[in-house]
């Protein structure tokens, strides 16, 4: 192998760029994420199915925005999964690979969701072969698969969640990221998990959201903008690879 094939190799495989290709998916997870909340969320009204119908066929265009924005942030996500293993499997290899399946689980659910996006538009165009239903009833199941949504929602949340654990121990224990970037993300993770589990635990649990969540987006984006800004340690990346390689021989 020549030196210029040596140092191409090293470019393509350096520890640095793969972070700052993680945190420019992340953060563009992130975005198209918020994008789809705020793009949907206004459309739905609370245990009114004519009213929420009425919404989201007034404004069908925003509506399939934000299912299209939701997707987006899954395909982002996947980046994220992928790129941030290859970045932590020097402190624990297993565990960074526990965390990627954890990811891959909650993007595999959060598309069982977003499908479910698209039921409410189907039935509320009224198409021929649903004629066998009234107005009324196919504004109420439109309505109920909008509330399973949410409910698949939460449930990815908990796997998205324990990722986000998972990774920020792994951030914890490395030496090429700054300790306190693990530990706000593993609050975050845990804020996650317990935000879902309070959903389906709790008749009011819904209102423990806007609690939670700005304190894990705070975990997500403090860490988002360091691999987007300063990468890792790559001296220190590179000396926790070589540990990790000899414990393992």
């Amino acid at each position: 192998m020549t030196k210029s094939e040596m140092t191409a190799r090293f470019r393509r495989e350096s520890p640095v760029r793969q972070a700052r290709i993680a945190g420019a998916c992340w953060l563009l997870c992130i975005v198209a994420g918020l994008a789809g909340f705020i793009a949907a969320s206004p459309l739905i009204v609370a245990n009114d199915a004519a009213a929420t119908a009425a919404k989201i066929l007034a404004n069908e265009s925003l509506f399939r925005l934000g299912f299209a924005a939701n997707l987006i942030s899954g395909l982002f996500y996947m980046g994220v999964t992928v790129f941030m293993y290859y970045v932590l499997r020097p402190v624990r290899q297993s565990l960074s690979m526990l965390a990627a399946f954890f990811g891959l689980a909650g993007v595999a659910i959060g598309g069982v969701a977003w499908v479910s996006n698209l039921v409410p538009l189907s039935l509320l165009h009224g198409d021929q072969y649903l004629s066998a239903f009234t107005t009324s009833q196919l504004q109420a199941m439109a309505l109920v698969a909008l509330k399973l949504q949410t409910h698949a929602f939460f449930i990815g949340m908990v796997f998205f969640g324990i990722q986000c654990i998972s990774i920020g121990y792994l951030v914890a224990r490395s030496t090429f990221l700054p300790r306190v970037l693990g530990i706000l993300l593993a609050i975050g993770g845990t804020c996650y998990v317990i935000a879902s589990f309070a959903n389906f635990l709790l008749p009011l649990g819904a209102r423990v959201l806007p609690f939670v969540f700005p304190v894990a987006l705070i975990g997500e984006g403090s860490l988002t903008v360091w691999l987007l800004v300063k990468g890792v340690n790559e001296q220190g990346w590179y000396e926790q690879a070589s540990l990790a390689k000899e414990s393992r021989t």
